[in-house]
């Protein structure tokens, strides 16, 4: 039974995450999660549209 609940709460996270960044896809070119005494990065390549 948890386990279920597990796999749903990963799936209603995932599809969150997804959702929030097509919101911003135009101006996301990067991302950074402080958590804890981590820090996580991701960046794209942008261009500037002319």
């Amino acid at each position: 039974m948890p386990k279920k609940y597990l796999l749903r709460g990963l799936v209603v996270v995932c599809f969150t995450l997804l959702v929030a960044l097509w919101l911003v896809r135009d101006r996301l070119c990067e991302v950074r999660i402080n958590q804890g005494g981590n820090e996580y990065a991701a960046f794209l390549n942008c261009e500037v549209k002319s």
